[in-house]
């Protein structure tokens, strides 16, 4: 079947105060100026070889892909309506994710390409967004939450089920932190459910 690839530039106008000049899935609209927007359709991957969407990646981040050795695998993903930059990076995190292939940030102008089994020995940015500013897709993050009641060891059996990567939860009871490793849509139910357990209890 035809494929139909779309390399974009999410280009901006010259801003009157210091705007980032890459894109990222967890990046706020009020991070840049005004996006280009993508027309629904606008993306087609059919059977697209993964080393083309890489292109698109690095076409709508404005970033270098670094990668190393991955899976021969091939892309299908229609966008069904309208996608600024930003929303485009998450849905290629998700699309990715579901083929092995971890999108991982390293710096301001750069992002990793890996699979999903060596996504715990990368770094991935750490995100400090409220839990329901962060993005529901599989783009890779890191939260360091600080408990005030619970003893981090005891939450993992809760939060184990709502985890996706391997070695994704990191217990340091003895400074009361819970690091957590994951896709941001697991992340974000860990956190609405750490937000709801480590209440103090009612007098």
């Amino acid at each position: 079947m035809a494929s139909t690839l779309v390399l974009v530039g999410c280009s901006t106008t010259s801003p009157s105060k210091p705007l980032k000049r890459t894109y990222s899935s967890f990046d706020l609209p009020s991070e840049h100026t005004k996006q280009d927007t993508l027309s629904a359709g606008c993306i087609n991957f059919q059977g697209v070889p993964l080393e083309q969407v890489l292109q698109v990646y690095a076409a709508s981040s404005g970033r270098t892909v670094l990668r190393g050795s991955l899976p021969d695998a091939r892309i299908s993903l229609r966008s069904a309506s309208p996608l600024s930059c930003i929303q485009l990076l998450q849905m290629l995190d998700t699309v990715l994710a579901q083929n092995g292939i971890a999108m991982v940030l390293s710096g301001d102008d750069a992002v990793k390409a890996v699979t999903t089994t060596r996504v715990s020995v990368e770094t991935p940015p750490e995100i400090n967004l409220p839990w329901e500013m962060l993005p529901d897709s599989s783009s890779v993050m890191m939260r360091t939450v600080h408990l005030k009641n619970l003893k981090p060891s005891e939450t993992i059996p809760m939060l184990a089920p709502f985890a996706h990567l391997p070695n994704s939860l990191i217990a340091i009871d003895g400074k009361q932190i819970l690091i957590l490793r994951d896709y941001s849509a697991n992340i974000r139910q860990q956190l609405r459910m750490l937000e709801q357990l480590d209440r103090k209890p009612s007098p």
